[in-house]
């Protein structure tokens, strides 16, 4: 899967590109996806990148598309006006409002606790235009903090060079080793 970031197992505190127990590798360094549903979302990314020859903008695709999908995806508009990037929920999957105890629509990263490796993973994005996967974070931003999530975040862009939207797949799970 080239052109995707792999952020190591963050449960631990891993760093990018490093094996790790939360993400499996194959015998290229190239990252497995483990849900089905996030591998069949960043297909389907590919593919319209692949198809227009630059980021996909959220008017690049109909929800239709992701049916199956829409309840694990989060749509996120970009604010980079200020000093430091602003990052809005527009859109909050039921599943992911569900497991995580929180309906995140209409909601900034900035006002959750602990979200601080979040927004730092967002703003990452938004500056090298990568998507990222990762797995085993434990939800420390959420009201149900037991729950660890798998993540995939896929940048969206209406110019083709700057993200004023991230695209996140999101699967909550038990903690895995």
């Amino acid at each position: 899967m080239a052109g995707i970031s792999i952020l190591r197992d963050l449960v631990s505190g891993g760093s990018a590109g490093a094996s790790s127990a939360g993400v499996l590798y194959e015998d290229n360094a190239e990252a497995i996806i483990r849900q089905s549903e996030l591998a069949a979302l960043y297909q389907f990314w590919i593919d319209k990148k692949s198809s227009l020859g630059k980021l996909p903008c959220r008017g690049d695709f109909s929800p239709l598309e992701l049916t199956r999908l829409l309840p694990h995806i989060a749509l996120v508009d970009v604010d980079s006006k200020g000093h430091s990037p602003e990052f809005t929920f527009r859109l909050c999957g039921t599943q992911i409002a569900e497991d995580s105890g929180v309906d995140l629509t209409g909601k900034t990263w900035s006002q959750f606790p602990n979200s601080d490796d979040v927004i730092k993973r967002a703003v990452t994005l938004t500056q090298n235009l990568q998507p990222y996967y990762a797995t085993n974070i434990q939800a420390k931003w959420a009201p149900k903090n037991f729950h660890h999530y798998s993540v995939l975040a896929l940048p969206l862009s209406k110019d083709g060079d700057t993200v004023d939207m991230i695209l996140y797949g999101i699967m909550f799970h038990p903690f895995s080793s």
